[in-house]
């Protein structure tokens, strides 16, 4: 079982993260780095338990992330957890895939 901590160790290794947001998914927030309006975990909460709440209808079994590009070209990519979502700001020039890969995993493992 993965924890905080193996999760803070991989976040610290990467780089590109502008800011980083984990919410419950009943909307509460959990944790912001580089985050204090929060309004970047508000707009995760509200795209990732929408999608969520979208997939049982349609009869999905996804998603388990998504990824979002802004204007500026940065982007948003939520990872969502079982118990939690986690909520990304990313530089333009930063590959979410390389994130997803890294950190897909460590949340898949964390439980509340």
């Amino acid at each position: 079982m993965a924890d905080f901590q193996e999760l803070k160790k991989e976040l610290n290794a990467l780089t590109g993260i502008r800011k980083v947001v984990m919410v419950a998914k009943d909307g509460t927030s959990l944790l912001r780095h580089n985050e204090r309006t929060g309004k970047l975990g508000e707009y995760i909460a509200f795209v990732a338990l929408t999608a969520d709440q979208l997939k049982r209808h349609l009869g999905f079994n996804g998603p388990s992330h998504i990824v979002m590009e802004q204007s500026s070209g940065e982007r948003i990519l939520a990872l969502l957890g079982e118990q939690f979502i986690l909520g990304l700001d990313l530089d333009a020039r930063v590959s979410p895939s390389i994130i997803l890969d890294r950190l897909g995993p460590v949340v898949d493992r964390i439980t509340l």
